[in-house]
């Protein structure tokens, strides 16, 4: 058993070697590396000479944004009335939704993905990922079991110097196009970690050969015709 755990470990560490991070700090680090749909831009609000651009959304559009180098990678939302400073681009430091109904849309995932978002409630409501009708996420289940983001609050145990309080978030896909929803207040967004897909794994220890899937929202291990978590404990 005590090789089988480190055969686990293994698994897990692969995954997160071979796991893309998008990191806003470091792309998209000028707004004309941005595509912006169906949105106009707030003149009044906007301050470009701080990296600032405030966006307008009217009523029933789906706005849909996206980092030109990484168009898998979404950010819609849509209200049903004309929404002031629906989002917030700050190029080179994070992208805001400026209030609940954000959708994060992280196109072409594998089953067995994880999905890790790096992430802050934009101001003195918390943020809030759970759908109480069941629908959202969509094709993904969440591994965090609170999916609540703290409100902004100078000097609060965690905050950055401006009061935001960042929390990572973890979902694992069910594969294909994923869909995240906050419904509450509005968050910010700096960085979002997709892991690899599920494959084939060899055994380093004794040349068995093991396979990773996904059932039911869980990463399976199945090694021998026995079934095991990622921890190594025989489910």
């Amino acid at each position: 058993m005590k090789k089988f755990f480190l055969f686990a470990a293994a698994v897990v560490a692969a995954m997160t070697i071979n796991a893309k991070v998008i990191d806003l700090t470091a792309v998209g680090t000028s707004i004309d590396q941005w595509t912006i749909g169906e949105a106009t831009l707030n003149e009044t609000e906007s301050k470009p000479a701080d990296s600032k651009y405030v966006y307008d959304i009217k009523a029933n559009v789906a706005s849909e944004s996206f980092i030109n180098a990484e168009p898998n990678l979404v950010f819609q939302i849509k209200n049903t009335s004309d929404k002031k400073k629906a989002f917030v681009i700050y190029p080179g430091k994070c992208y805001e939704f400026g209030g609940k109904n954000g959708i994060l849309i992280i196109k072409g995932t594998a089953p067995g993905d994880a999905i890790k978002l790096t992430a802050a409630a934009k101001g003195g409501t918390a943020a809030n990922f759970t759908d109480a009708d069941g629908v959202y996420p969509k094709q993904a289940v969440a591994v965090s079991t609170d999916l609540t983001l703290p409100a902004k609050a100078a000097g609060a145990e965690g905050a950055d110097e401006q009061g935001y309080i960042w929390k990572e978030l973890e979902f694992t896909s069910l594969g294909g196009d994923v869909e995240i929803k906050e419904f509450v207040g509005g968050y910010r967004i700096k960085a979002i970690q997709v892991g690899a897909a599920s494959q084939a794994v060899d055994n380093v220890f004794d040349g068995a050969k093991a396979v990773k899937t996904f059932e039911n929202g869980q990463l399976v291990i199945i090694k021998n015709g026995v079934k095991y978590n990622a921890l190594g404990a025989q489910l």
